[in-house]
């Protein structure tokens, strides 16, 4: 990533850090440690846990899975390659796809899945220590409210937004399970950035967030 590319991407995450504290309450801050919770009784969990050894996702190796298993949060990712990818590429088989998990082992409440496909990166991270209070009629981006799914807005920040930026970032969170944030973000290089301006494509990818891994605590 260019430091336009990281400077345009902190600019982005102050102002979302800074509504996140805001909306944090006013208590101790050993309270503050306290995890969000997860629905393990969520269908999609079981249906996941029910067909995970008959039907394991393609792309999760068994070292990853071993690796994964250890999170304390269900895992989203992409199994097959976003839309995106294959419109950037111009290929209609599947991409070759370069993975790095990152989390700590020692406290697995948090991961980042970082997946490259030549000048497309795509990452997913999620994690149990952002602590957010939203009032009741507070819209969750990704959850059903009263009979409809309220879709994430998806931010891009370019050349366009950002002078002297290369390339270009676009990004978008879904809360599920039922109010983890899983936070998407796509990188683009400069021959590809067209690709991060094409909002329609990356809003329908999120349709192609699966679980990669849930392992219920017994």
């Amino acid at each position: 990533m260019s430091r336009a590319m990281i400077k345009a991407a902190l600019r982005h995450a102050l102002p979302l850090a800074l509504a996140g504290l805001a909306l944090l309450p006013a208590v101790p801050a050993s309270a503050q440690d306290k995890l969000l919770s997860v629905d393990w009784q969520n269908p999609e969990i079981a249906g996941f846990v029910a067909s995970r050894t008959t039907n394991p996702p393609v792309s999760v190796g068994s070292d990853q899975e071993a690796k994964l298993s250890r999170l304390k949060l269900p895992v989203l990712g992409f199994d097959t390659p976003p839309s995106l990818v294959a419109n950037a590429l111009g290929t209609g088989e599947r991409p070759p796809l370069n993975r790095n998990i990152i989390m700590d082992e020692s406290n697995p409440v948090w991961y980042t899945i970082v997946d490259r496909y030549g000048d497309l990166t795509v990452s997913v991270e999620a994690d149990l220590r952002v602590q957010q209070e939203f009032p009741a009629n507070f819209p969750i981006y990704g959850q059903a409210g009263q009979g409809a799914t309220v879709a994430p807005q998806v931010s891009v920040f370019d050349d366009k937004a950002e002078a002297g930026m290369e390339g270009a970032i676009a990004d978008y969170t879904v809360y599920k399970f039922p109010n983890v944030p899983y936070k998407v973000t796509i990188e683009c290089t400069e021959r590809t950035k067209e690709t991060c301006r094409d909002v329609a494509t990356i809003a329908k990818d999120q349709d192609l967030l699966k679980l990669l891994s849930a392992r219920p605590p017994q």
